[in-house]
């Protein structure tokens, strides 16, 4: 019975990424930040498969490696929760749609009007929309993430050099080394006081 449950349960989790992935790749506007909202509700607060602090894992790895960032994204989340299995289905669900879409557009680009008031003015409120869920989504990140003076100073840091328009892999880079010297700026720290005791 255990068994049949599992089973049941691996294949939902198959279709859940599947779908999630389809969708966002279908109605998600917007860039490789636009699709972290639908992950973060989807996977870590409606079905808690995966945490919060796994997906600012993945949102730092998919930006600092080639590739597509809803595909990065698609095999990161589905390795977490369903193994080759996961991947196949997230991989298979991102790409569906665009493929599809992109299609259609070939077959009837000739037709097309950028310029059309009302296809510009749809793709405007989008933007505006997932604009603001990106806000949202990372604010909520921000809370679990800034814990200390570290966090809020490296945070300040990288801010300016985006402002700066650097590329935001080399500010990911520039930020590795940090954390690993304040780590172990921390591990000196308790190791002294658990000595001096």
């Amino acid at each position: 019975m255990d068994s049949q449950e599992n089973h049941s349960s691996y294949w939902k989790k198959l279709w859940l990424l599947f779908y999630t992935f389809a969708k966002i790749a279908a109605l998600v506007v917007g860039g490789g930040y636009a699709i972290l909202p639908v992950v973060e509700e989807t996977f870590s607060r409606k079905n808690k498969l995966i945490s919060s602090e796994e997906l600012l894992d993945m949102m730092a790895l998919v930006q600092t490696i080639p590739g597509i960032i809803a595909a990065n994204s698609a095999i990161y989340v589905g390795m977490k929760i369903a193994g080759i299995g996961g991947v196949l289905a997230a991989v298979f669900g991102v790409c569906l749609p665009s493929v599809t879409i992109i299609i259609i557009i070939a077959a009837f680009f000739p037709h097309l009007k950028p310029e059309n008031p009302y296809l510009l003015g749809a793709f405007a409120g989008v933007r505006a929309c997932i604009t603001g869920l990106i806000i949202v989504t990372a604010a909520r990140l921000a809370k679990k993430t800034i814990q200390g003076w570290f966090e809020i100073i490296c945070v300040a840091a990288f801010l300016i050099l985006a402002l700066f328009k650097l590329n935001p892999v080399y500010i990911i880079v520039l930020s590795m080394p940090l954390g690993i010297l304040y780590t172990l700026y921390c591990t000196y720290r308790i190791k002294r006081n658990e000595v001096l005791k």
